[in-house]
Protein backbone atom coordinates (compact mmCIF):
# COMPACT_ATOMS: atom_id res chain seq x y z
CA UNK A 1 0.00 0.00 0.00
CA UNK A 2 1.55 3.51 -0.76
CA UNK A 3 1.92 5.95 1.72
CA UNK A 4 -1.29 7.59 3.09
CA UNK A 5 -2.07 10.53 5.16
CA UNK A 6 -5.26 12.68 6.30
CA UNK A 7 -5.36 16.18 6.92
CA UNK A 8 -8.12 18.09 9.34
CA UNK A 9 -8.77 21.63 9.55
CA UNK A 10 -10.63 23.33 12.51
CA UNK A 11 -11.95 26.82 11.26
CA UNK A 12 -13.79 29.23 12.30
CA UNK A 13 -17.04 27.93 10.64
CA UNK A 14 -16.16 24.57 9.79
CA UNK A 15 -14.36 21.12 10.58
CA UNK A 16 -13.07 19.22 7.08
CA UNK A 17 -11.03 16.08 6.50
CA UNK A 18 -9.26 14.92 2.83
CA UNK A 19 -7.29 11.89 3.08
CA UNK A 20 -5.45 11.02 0.29
CA UNK A 21 -2.61 8.10 -0.96
CA UNK A 22 0.33 8.98 -2.82
CA UNK A 23 0.36 8.21 -6.66
CA UNK A 24 3.88 9.55 -8.14
CA UNK A 25 5.93 11.71 -6.45
CA UNK A 26 4.22 14.75 -7.72
CA UNK A 27 0.77 13.85 -6.97
CA UNK A 28 -2.04 11.67 -4.95
CA UNK A 29 -5.29 10.31 -4.88
CA UNK A 30 -8.45 11.78 -2.71
CA UNK A 31 -9.92 8.72 -0.70
CA UNK A 32 -11.98 10.53 1.39
CA UNK A 33 -13.37 13.82 1.95
CA UNK A 34 -15.69 15.28 4.63
CA UNK A 35 -17.13 18.72 6.51
CA UNK A 36 -19.42 19.50 8.48
CA UNK A 37 -20.11 23.09 9.96
CA UNK A 38 -19.05 22.98 13.67
CA UNK A 39 -19.20 27.35 13.94
CA UNK A 40 -16.49 26.82 16.68
CA UNK A 41 -15.80 30.60 16.68
CA UNK A 42 -19.15 31.16 17.72
CA UNK A 43 -18.86 34.67 19.69
CA UNK A 44 -15.24 34.78 19.61
CA UNK A 45 -15.02 38.06 18.16
CA UNK A 46 -17.08 39.89 21.00
CA UNK A 47 -15.08 37.83 24.02
CA UNK A 48 -11.98 35.93 22.89
CA UNK A 49 -13.21 32.68 24.44
CA UNK A 50 -14.26 29.27 22.88
CA UNK A 51 -17.54 28.32 24.68
CA UNK A 52 -17.56 25.08 25.44
CA UNK A 53 -20.34 24.25 23.53
CA UNK A 54 -18.70 24.86 20.56
CA UNK A 55 -15.40 22.96 21.32
CA UNK A 56 -17.88 19.51 22.30
CA UNK A 57 -19.18 20.28 18.71
CA UNK A 58 -16.31 20.05 16.85
CA UNK A 59 -14.94 17.33 19.43
CA UNK A 60 -18.39 15.38 17.90
CA UNK A 61 -16.72 15.55 14.52
CA UNK A 62 -13.54 14.69 15.04
CA UNK A 63 -14.19 11.27 16.93
CA UNK A 64 -16.06 10.49 13.98
CA UNK A 65 -13.11 11.62 11.62
CA UNK A 66 -10.81 9.41 13.83
CA UNK A 67 -12.51 6.48 13.10
CA UNK A 68 -12.46 7.40 9.43
CA UNK A 69 -8.67 7.94 9.68
CA UNK A 70 -8.43 4.22 11.08
CA UNK A 71 -10.43 2.69 8.85
CA UNK A 72 -8.27 3.96 5.87
CA UNK A 73 -5.13 2.87 7.85
CA UNK A 74 -3.56 6.52 7.37
CA UNK A 75 0.17 6.89 8.03
CA UNK A 76 0.44 10.15 8.83
CA UNK A 77 -1.96 12.98 10.53
CA UNK A 78 -2.12 16.40 10.99
CA UNK A 79 -4.37 18.49 12.10
CA UNK A 80 -4.38 22.39 12.34
CA UNK A 81 -6.46 24.89 13.54
CA UNK A 82 -6.61 28.39 12.64
CA UNK A 83 -8.27 31.98 12.91
CA UNK A 84 -10.69 31.64 15.92
CA UNK A 85 -8.21 29.54 18.04
CA UNK A 86 -5.46 31.86 17.26
CA UNK A 87 -7.92 34.35 18.60
CA UNK A 88 -8.76 32.62 22.00
CA UNK A 89 -7.09 32.55 25.76
CA UNK A 90 -8.81 29.30 26.64
CA UNK A 91 -7.63 27.13 23.09
CA UNK A 92 -6.43 24.43 25.85
CA UNK A 93 -10.07 23.14 25.88
CA UNK A 94 -9.72 21.74 22.68
CA UNK A 95 -6.31 20.98 22.70
CA UNK A 96 -6.42 18.45 25.74
CA UNK A 97 -9.65 17.09 24.00
CA UNK A 98 -7.88 16.12 20.86
CA UNK A 99 -5.13 14.64 23.37
CA UNK A 100 -7.96 11.91 24.39
CA UNK A 101 -7.97 10.70 20.93
CA UNK A 102 -4.40 10.08 20.21
CA UNK A 103 -4.03 13.00 18.23
CA UNK A 104 -2.28 16.66 18.20
CA UNK A 105 -3.27 19.94 17.62
CA UNK A 106 -1.80 22.29 15.52
CA UNK A 107 -2.49 25.85 15.45
CA UNK A 108 -0.92 28.09 13.03
CA UNK A 109 -0.22 31.63 12.34
CA UNK A 110 -2.44 33.93 9.53
CA UNK A 111 0.67 33.72 7.19
CA UNK A 112 1.58 29.84 7.91
CA UNK A 113 -2.44 29.94 6.64
CA UNK A 114 -1.55 31.37 3.89
CA UNK A 115 1.64 29.42 2.76
CA UNK A 116 -0.36 26.21 3.28
CA UNK A 117 -3.36 27.43 0.70
CA UNK A 118 -0.79 28.78 -1.81
CA UNK A 119 0.85 24.98 -1.72
CA UNK A 120 -2.33 23.90 -2.17
CA UNK A 121 -3.19 25.38 -4.97
CA UNK A 122 0.55 25.88 -6.52
CA UNK A 123 0.25 23.68 -9.48
CA UNK A 124 -2.53 25.41 -10.97
CA UNK A 125 -1.46 29.23 -10.62
CA UNK A 126 -0.30 31.50 -13.15
CA UNK A 127 2.68 33.76 -12.75
CA UNK A 128 0.74 36.87 -11.81
CA UNK A 129 -1.72 35.67 -9.81
CA UNK A 130 -3.80 36.66 -6.51
CA UNK A 131 -5.27 33.78 -4.39
CA UNK A 132 -7.66 34.64 -1.99
CA UNK A 133 -9.27 32.40 1.09
CA UNK A 134 -12.33 33.84 2.54
CA UNK A 135 -12.54 31.90 6.19
CA UNK A 136 -15.10 32.22 8.91
CA UNK A 137 -12.61 34.61 11.35
CA UNK A 138 -9.60 35.48 8.95
CA UNK A 139 -9.78 35.86 4.75
CA UNK A 140 -6.10 35.25 3.85
CA UNK A 141 -4.04 36.70 0.51
CA UNK A 142 -1.24 35.23 -1.73
CA UNK A 143 0.09 36.69 -4.37
CA UNK A 144 3.11 36.90 -6.67
CA UNK A 145 5.97 40.26 -6.76
CA UNK A 146 8.93 40.49 -8.84
CA UNK A 147 8.91 36.39 -8.52
CA UNK A 148 8.27 36.90 -4.64
CA UNK A 149 5.47 35.40 -2.85
CA UNK A 150 3.65 37.38 -0.20
CA UNK A 151 1.22 36.29 2.29
CA UNK A 152 -1.02 38.34 4.17
CA UNK A 153 -3.92 37.49 6.37
CA UNK A 154 -6.80 40.03 7.82
CA UNK A 155 -8.81 39.93 10.75
CA UNK A 156 -12.12 39.60 8.42
CA UNK A 157 -14.26 37.09 8.03
CA UNK A 158 -17.93 35.64 7.50
CA UNK A 159 -18.56 34.43 10.76
CA UNK A 160 -16.59 37.80 12.35
CA UNK A 161 -18.79 39.91 10.22
CA UNK A 162 -21.64 38.27 10.71
CA UNK A 163 -21.72 38.41 14.31
CA UNK A 164 -19.85 42.13 14.13
CA UNK A 165 -22.71 43.95 11.86
CA UNK A 166 -25.98 41.42 11.42
CA UNK A 167 -28.45 42.27 13.98
CA UNK A 168 -30.29 38.94 13.43
CA UNK A 169 -29.59 36.38 10.53
CA UNK A 170 -33.04 35.15 10.56
CA UNK A 171 -33.97 38.02 8.99
CA UNK A 172 -33.55 39.63 5.65
CA UNK A 173 -29.88 41.05 5.33
CA UNK A 174 -30.33 45.52 5.12
CA UNK A 175 -28.34 47.95 2.72
CA UNK A 176 -27.48 48.98 5.93
CA UNK A 177 -25.94 46.19 7.60
CA UNK A 178 -24.55 45.25 3.99
CA UNK A 179 -22.95 48.73 3.65
CA UNK A 180 -21.14 48.12 7.08
CA UNK A 181 -19.80 44.93 6.27
CA UNK A 182 -18.53 46.98 3.10
CA UNK A 183 -16.94 50.11 4.63
CA UNK A 184 -15.42 47.48 7.44
CA UNK A 185 -13.68 45.68 5.19
CA UNK A 186 -12.97 48.25 2.38
CA UNK A 187 -11.31 49.74 5.85
CA UNK A 188 -9.07 46.92 6.18
CA UNK A 189 -8.00 46.50 2.81
CA UNK A 190 -7.35 50.04 2.57
CA UNK A 191 -4.77 50.18 5.82
CA UNK A 192 -3.45 46.68 5.40
CA UNK A 193 -3.21 45.50 1.55
CA UNK A 194 -1.01 47.13 -1.07
CA UNK A 195 -1.29 45.81 -4.51
CA UNK A 196 -0.51 47.86 -7.49
CA UNK A 197 -1.31 46.03 -10.23
CA UNK A 198 -3.90 43.69 -12.07
CA UNK A 199 -3.81 40.07 -11.32
CA UNK A 200 -5.59 36.67 -12.71
CA UNK A 201 -7.64 36.27 -9.05
CA UNK A 202 -7.97 32.76 -7.51
CA UNK A 203 -10.62 32.05 -4.98
CA UNK A 204 -10.52 29.15 -2.43
CA UNK A 205 -12.41 28.40 0.82
CA UNK A 206 -15.94 27.81 1.77
CA UNK A 207 -17.59 30.96 0.92
CA UNK A 208 -15.93 30.97 -2.82
CA UNK A 209 -17.07 27.69 -3.43
CA UNK A 210 -20.03 27.45 -1.91
CA UNK A 211 -21.09 30.55 -3.78
CA UNK A 212 -19.56 28.71 -7.01
CA UNK A 213 -22.06 25.85 -5.63
CA UNK A 214 -25.04 28.47 -6.07
CA UNK A 215 -24.05 30.08 -9.17
CA UNK A 216 -24.53 26.46 -10.56
CA UNK A 217 -27.21 25.46 -8.45
CA UNK A 218 -25.50 22.33 -7.50
CA UNK A 219 -28.27 19.68 -5.49
CA UNK A 220 -25.16 18.10 -3.95
CA UNK A 221 -21.53 19.20 -4.26
CA UNK A 222 -19.27 18.51 -6.89
CA UNK A 223 -15.42 18.60 -6.81
CA UNK A 224 -14.98 18.31 -10.62
CA UNK A 225 -17.51 21.21 -11.53
CA UNK A 226 -16.73 23.68 -9.19
CA UNK A 227 -12.60 23.14 -10.18
CA UNK A 228 -11.51 26.24 -12.01
CA UNK A 229 -15.08 27.48 -12.40
CA UNK A 230 -15.37 31.12 -13.38
CA UNK A 231 -17.07 33.73 -11.37
CA UNK A 232 -17.70 37.03 -12.34
CA UNK A 233 -19.05 40.00 -10.48
CA UNK A 234 -22.05 40.31 -12.04
CA UNK A 235 -23.11 37.14 -11.40
CA UNK A 236 -22.07 37.60 -7.43
CA UNK A 237 -24.20 40.93 -7.79
CA UNK A 238 -27.39 39.12 -8.40
CA UNK A 239 -26.45 35.83 -6.27
CA UNK A 240 -26.34 39.25 -2.94
CA UNK A 241 -29.67 40.73 -4.61
CA UNK A 242 -31.07 37.22 -4.39
CA UNK A 243 -30.09 36.17 -1.05
CA UNK A 244 -30.02 39.59 1.19
CA UNK A 245 -34.06 39.39 0.39
CA UNK A 246 -34.61 35.98 2.11
CA UNK A 247 -35.27 34.95 5.45
CA UNK A 248 -33.34 32.79 6.71
CA UNK A 249 -35.28 29.67 6.33
CA UNK A 250 -35.80 30.82 2.84
CA UNK A 251 -32.10 30.99 2.20
CA UNK A 252 -31.51 27.34 3.96
CA UNK A 253 -33.34 26.36 0.85
CA UNK A 254 -31.70 27.61 -1.96
CA UNK A 255 -29.91 25.40 -4.34
CA UNK A 256 -26.44 24.55 -3.81
CA UNK A 257 -26.19 26.32 -0.37
CA UNK A 258 -25.31 24.58 2.84
CA UNK A 259 -28.25 25.56 5.10
CA UNK A 260 -25.78 25.76 8.10
CA UNK A 261 -23.71 28.26 5.95
CA UNK A 262 -27.32 30.35 4.85
CA UNK A 263 -26.55 32.68 8.31
CA UNK A 264 -22.67 33.93 7.64
CA UNK A 265 -23.02 33.58 3.28
CA UNK A 266 -24.29 37.11 2.88
CA UNK A 267 -21.41 38.48 4.66
CA UNK A 268 -18.97 36.07 2.90
CA UNK A 269 -20.45 37.46 -0.21
CA UNK A 270 -20.15 41.16 0.58
CA UNK A 271 -16.08 40.83 2.05
CA UNK A 272 -15.49 39.08 -1.50
CA UNK A 273 -17.30 41.59 -3.55
CA UNK A 274 -15.52 44.50 -1.58
CA UNK A 275 -11.91 42.44 -2.56
CA UNK A 276 -12.65 42.27 -6.29
CA UNK A 277 -13.94 45.49 -6.01
CA UNK A 278 -10.63 46.73 -3.80
CA UNK A 279 -8.19 45.65 -6.67
CA UNK A 280 -10.70 46.16 -9.90
CA UNK A 281 -11.14 42.69 -10.38
CA UNK A 282 -14.15 41.89 -12.83
CA UNK A 283 -13.91 38.01 -12.19
CA UNK A 284 -12.31 35.25 -10.23
CA UNK A 285 -12.14 31.46 -10.80
CA UNK A 286 -12.90 29.20 -8.36
CA UNK A 287 -10.40 25.95 -6.69
CA UNK A 288 -11.23 23.65 -3.72
CA UNK A 289 -7.42 23.42 -3.49
CA UNK A 290 -6.65 24.87 -0.69
CA UNK A 291 -4.69 24.63 2.71
CA UNK A 292 -5.79 20.70 3.12
CA UNK A 293 -3.81 20.07 -0.12
CA UNK A 294 -1.07 22.10 0.93
CA UNK A 295 -0.99 19.74 4.44
CA UNK A 296 -1.20 16.43 2.07
CA UNK A 297 1.37 17.97 -0.25
CA UNK A 298 3.41 18.54 3.08
CA UNK A 299 2.53 14.78 4.51
CA UNK A 300 3.17 12.80 1.68
CA UNK A 301 6.02 14.87 -0.69
CA UNK A 302 8.54 15.77 2.34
Amino acid sequence: MNLRAAAVDIGTNSCRLLIAEKKTDESFNILSRKLEITRLGEGVDQNKILKKRAVNRVFKVLKKYKAIIDEFQVDRVRIVGTSALRDVENSYLLTEKIKDLGLKLEIISGEKEAKLNYLGAVSNLEDNFLLVDIGGGSTEFIWSNSSEINFKSLDVGCVRMTEKFIADPNEKISLAEINEIQSYVDNSLSKELELDKKFKVKGVGGTITTLAAVKLALEVYDSSKIEDLKLKYSELEKIRDRLKDLKLKERKKVKGLQPKRADIIVSGLIILMTIMKYINSQELYVSDHDLLYGLLKEELFN
